[in-house]
C-alpha cells in the first residue's frame, strides 16, 4: 500500500512538474519575443538619429562646398578680369 502511494504521489507530482515546466517555457517564448521586439524598435530608432545626424553633416558639407565654390569661382573671375584687362593693355599699345 506504501508503495502504492508513492508511486502515485511520484506520478501526480511529475504530471504538476510537467504543467509547470510547460507554463515557464512558454512565459519564455514570450519574454524572448518581446526582446526581440525591444531590440528590433530600438534598433529602429537608432538608425534614424543616425541617419538625421548623417543628413545634417551632409548639410552642413554642402553649404560648406558651395561657398568655397563660389569663393573660388570669384577669385577666377577676378584673375580672369585682369588678365583680360593686361591682355587689352598690350593690345592696345601694340596697334599704337
Amino acid at each position: 500500500m506504501k508503495k502504492s502511494i508513492v508511486l502515485i504521489s511520484l506520478l501526480l507530482g511529475a504530471f504538476l512538474m510537467q504543467g509547470v515546466l510547460a507554463q515557464e517555457e512558454e512565459s519564455r517564448k514570450e519574454s524572448t519575443s518581446e526582446r526581440v521586439g525591444d531590440s528590433v524598435k530600438k534598433g529602429g530608432e537608432a538608425a534614424g538619429r543616425g541617419i538625421e545626424k548623417g543628413g545634417e553633416v551632409v548639410g552642413h558639407g554642402l553649404k560648406k562646398g558651395g561657398e568655397a565654390t563660389v569663393k573660388g569661382l570669384k577669385k577666377a573671375g577676378e584673375w580672369v578680369g585682369k588678365e583680360l584687362e593686361i591682355g587689352g593693355e598690350k593690345l592696345q599699345k601694340a596697334t599704337k
